[in-house]
């Protein structure tokens, strides 16, 4: 069951993302976000569907999670007292540690481990939409920053951690 939850929230992360890359390449900027909505709406529940059939990922529904919650703790410690941006990269620490621990089941799951993430920080986004971040010094910079390095350590620590237990297996065989 668990797997199944992960795999899920996992190509649901990926379906978001997907849908935010068409929505950058097809709509202009000035479109309104409540005609966006269904697209992302769309993603989120195509990739949960995919990945109830299909999947069979572990990190990457961890890093749809991590994604979320990040973005969303970060939203409500700006909007709650001031807050600095060298902070952000706290989290960013925690990134690393989360998925250092959490196992990749295979390179499909490593593949898809930063649209997941990437996924979650864009839902938590689309929830504080409303909130006007721009107004606050420092923190659409903290933000974002946290949600595209996020994506990026996700990939690299997945990445670090496959190639270290590969290393860890070819080192007993020998």
């Amino acid at each position: 069951m668990k797997k199944e939850i992960m795999s899920i929230l996992g190509f649901g992360g990926l379906g978001i993302t997907l849908s935010f890359f068409l929505v950058v390449m097809v709509y202009p900027s000035y479109t309104a976000m409540e005609k966006l909505m269904p697209l992302y709406l769309g993603g989120l529940i195509l990739g949960g569907i995919f990945g109830m059939v299909k999947g069979n990922i572990n990190a990457s529904g961890y890093a749809f999670i991590l994604g979320f919650l990040i973005t969303t703790v970060l939203h409500l410690l700006w909007i709650s007292f001031p807050f600095k941006v060298s902070y952000a990269f706290a989290f960013l620490a925690l990134v690393v540690f989360v998925m250092w621990i959490v196992e990749s089941t295979s390179t499909l799951d490593i593949a898809v481990t930063p649209f997941a993430y990437f996924g979650g920080f864009i839902l938590a986004a689309i929830l504080f939409r409303n909130v006007e971040m721009y107004k606050i010094e420092g923190s659409v910079m903290s933000i974002v920053l946290v949600g595209v390095v996020g994506a990026g350590i996700s990939l690299l620590m997945s990445m670090f951690k496959a190639f270290v237990e590969s290393a860890q297996t070819a080192k007993k065989k020998i």
